[in-house]
C-alpha cells in the first residue's frame, strides 16, 4: 500500500527491574517481549513505547553489541536493557 511503512519485529529483554518500570505484569525474562515497530525505528523509540526513562545508567545492547539511543533497529534484532549492578 502506498505511503505505509513496513513493520519490523524485535525481541526485547528487560533486566534489573526495568520490567517493573515499564509496568509489565508477569514478565518472563527468558521469553522477553516481541515488539512491532516501523521499519527504520531507532532504539529511542523502544524507550518511548515501553515508557522507560532515558537514564544514563541504563545500558542497551542490540544482538550483544552495546548500542546508543540513535541506533537503527532491524527485523529480528534482540535488544537487551539493563542497569549496571555493583556490590560485593
Amino acid at each position: 500500500m502506498f505511503g505505509t511503512k513496513e513493520r519490523i519485529s524485535v525481541k526485547i529483554k528487560l533486566f534489573s527491574g526495568l520490567d517493573r518500570q515499564a509496568k509489565i505484569n508477569h514478565y518472563d525474562p527468558d521469553s522477553g517481549l516481541d515488539l512491532q515497530l516501523s521499519q527504520g525505528a531507532r532504539l529511542k523509540k523502544v524507550f518511548k513505547t515501553l515508557g522507560l526513562s532515558k537514564s544514563k545508567s541504563t545500558v542497551c545492547f542490540i544482538n550483544g553489541e552495546k548500542a546508543g539511543l540513535n541506533a537503527n533497529l532491524k527485523n529480528g534484532d534482540v535488544v537487551f536493557f539493563m542497569k549496571p549492578a555493583s556490590g560485593g
